[in-house]
Parts: structure tokens; C-alpha cells; sequence
């Protein structure tokens, strides 16, 4: 990837923290848009983790990449700072253990771009490989049955961003979707799968007790009665 002496395109918004095998995730991310067709982008990475193993990775790969440590825990709170920080046109959201589906991913991404809002296509992997594809789906009940996916099929406009609840945690991503409908409309919808978001036991939402998703379902519910 070339180093940028422009505004990019778009901005790849990577908010890390202190997960199993985060040296893994974070080379397979990066690995992952260094393969891609469209290469107007820059990477901003927020890292909440409390060592420099992310920046040490950051700092081998160095084009490119805009490095910030962030001390302010929290999965929305990391992920709102490092959208904060994109200086592109489009923000892309990616989180740390997920990756570009295949090298013309984020140019079909900009090519079917035009709205504020786009949400795409997915597959989730294990460490057996690829399973499960999910096409997003809207519906009218969307901040408490997430048909659309993780934050990482997500790209948005940059300029004034919606950013996400910072009261949440397990519904943070469905609280933003409905937030965004309430404003702009519907998403544009690209059906083609084009991120992997990888699962399993190092998924911060695995960490969250039950009581705590009870919690923000109520919160959910009062918040758009």
C-alpha cells in the first residue's frame, strides 16, 4: 500500500483490545486489506490493550497505519474513538478478528456506496474454517433482533457520524442500525459476502453475563418505546 498524502477514501476504523491471540487477528486483519484491489485507504487502529503487542505489529507493517493508544475501556467507547479519528470519505468499521472476505471486497464496497449507510454480506469462521454465510435483512424490530451482522459489514459516511451507544454492549450494534434507519432510511444492502468475522471463545460478546444483556434489553426497550 502506497503512503497517503491526500484524504482517502475511506478509513478502516480497527478498535483492538486485550483478546486471546490478538497478535493472529491483528496480521491476518491487516493482511487481509494489504491483498486488496482498492488501496485508497488508510488504517486507524485504537488499541485499549494494556501491552505493545498490537503496536509492535502496527509499527512493522507502519504504511498505512494511524496507531492510537486508548486507556477508555470499553467496546463502544473504543470503536466511537477510533471513528472519531478517520479522516476518509467512508469509515469502515473492522474489528480486530475479523478480515476481508477476498481481495476486491472493499472495491465492491465503494462501488455500491452511495447513500450514508451500507451494510454487506458475511461469513463467520472458526478455526475449522468457513461457515454459516449471512446476507443482511432489515426489519422494523431491528435494535433487539440484529438481522444485519456485526459491526464489521458495516461502512458509513463520514462527516457528523453516528457513533455508537456508549451504554451498550451486547446490542450496540442493533441500537446504531436503528439509529441510523431513524435518520437516513434503509441501508444499502450488498448481498455479496465480503468480510469474515471469526467466532469463538476470544468473541468479547461470549464475556458478557446474561444479566448484563437483560440489562440492556430493558435499557433497549425504554430507550424507543
Amino acid at each position: 500500500m502506497t503512503q497517503m498524502t491526500t484524504i482517502p477514501k475511506m478509513s478502516i476504523a480497527i478498535p483492538t483490545h486485550g483478546m486471546e491471540n490478538k497478535q493472529f487477528f491483528m496480521k491476518r486483519c491487516l493482511d487481509s486489506l494489504w491483498n486488496q484491489t482498492f488501496q485508497d485507504f488508510e488504517i486507524v487502529v485504537t488499541d485499549n490493550s494494556d501491552d505493545d503487542k498490537i503496536k509492535e505489529i502496527c509499527d512493522f507493517y507502519r504504511t498505512g497505519i494511524r496507531y492510537y493508544r486508548n486507556p477508555i475501556k470499553g467496546m463502544a467507547q473504543n470503536t466511537n474513538e477510533a471513528i472519531r479519528k478517520s479522516e476518509g470519505e467512508l469509515i469502515k468499521i473492522l474489528y480486530l478478528d475479523d478480515f476481508m472476505a477476498h481481495d476486491k471486497a472493499l472495491e465492491k464496497i465503494v462501488e455500491k456506496f452511495d447513500g450514508r449507510w451500507l451494510v454487506t454480506g458475511c461469513e463467520h469462521s472458526d478455526t475449522f474454517g468457513k461457515f454459516d454465510k449471512h446476507r443482511p435483512v432489515w426489519n422494523d424490530n431491528i435494535q433487539l433482533e440484529n438481522t444485519i451482522g456485526s459491526p464489521s459489514v458495516l461502512t458509513i459516511l463520514n462527516g457528523e457520524p453516528l457513533l455508537f451507544d456508549e451504554n451498550l454492549t451486547w446490542l450496540l450494534d442493533a441500537d446504531l442500525y436503528r439509529r441510523y434507519y431513524d435518520t437516513y432510511g434503509e441501508p444499502i444492502i450488498l448481498n455479496d459476502i465480503n468480510v469474515i468475522i471469526g467466532v469463538g471463545k476470544h468473541q468479547a460478546t461470549h464475556l458478557i453475563p446474561n444479566e448484563r444483556k437483560l440489562q440492556e434489553n430493558v435499557y433497549i426497550q425504554n430507550k424507543y418505546v
